[in-house]
């Protein structure tokens, strides 16, 4: 074979390359990942006192509250005497207990966990803990800010592939995730 038809055959080759990897780049934009949209209440601070549900645990008062106008819900960030922050959320007779400083992150398992943690840490996560064998992660969120859970998922949801689900640790299972700590 003469060089002329080698670099035309590679020419060849290379154009094709070209045209299939932008076609599949257009593809995947226009696809794109989904759309999480999670509809986040307007909270008002208030000043006057608010009594706090029952709670399960010893904890200081209440230094913020916040309350919605449109769904009639109220929250207020609680400390315990151990130091943790809980943002305890009553809408009528439920009440949900979460903690209001961390979130729990669940990393696609098919992706390595180096580049998992640089996505986080792009997107201003801290990581305060990591289980590699279930890629879970625990991460640091502003707590002072009353739909800071809310934004805060939103923005780890989107991460779609790489993050597979996020959510808040409630008071039950915050004693579990505490015990299982391995960050290296």
């Amino acid at each position: 074979m003469k060089q002329s038809q080698r670099v035309r055959i590679f020419g060849g080759g290379f154009f094709i390359g070209c045209i299939l990897a932008a076609g599949i780049s257009l593809f995947r934009n226009a696809s794109g990942p989904p759309e999480v949209e999670i509809t986040l209440t307007e909270f008002t601070r208030t000043v006057e006192p608010v009594s706090l549900p029952e709670l399960p645990f010893e904890h200081k008062p209440a230094f913020s509250t916040w309350i919605s106008e449109e769904s009639e819900e109220v929250r207020w960030l609680v400390p315990d005497f151990e130091g943790r922050l809980w943002r305890v959320s009553s809408n009528g007779e439920a009440v949900e207990v979460v903690l209001a400083d961390r979130l729990r992150v669940e990393g696609n398992p098919g992706i390595e966990s180096p580049a998992l943690r640089a996505g986080l840490d792009h997107n201003n996560f801290e990581i305060l803990d990591f289980n590699p064998h279930e890629m879970i992660f625990i991460v640091k969120i502003n707590p002072f800010e009353p739909n800071s859970i809310e934004e805060n998922l939103e923005v780890l949801l989107s991460r779609d592939p790489y993050i597979i689900g996020a959510s808040p640790i409630p008071y039950a299972a915050e004693e579990s995730e505490a015990s299982q700590s391995n960050l290296d």
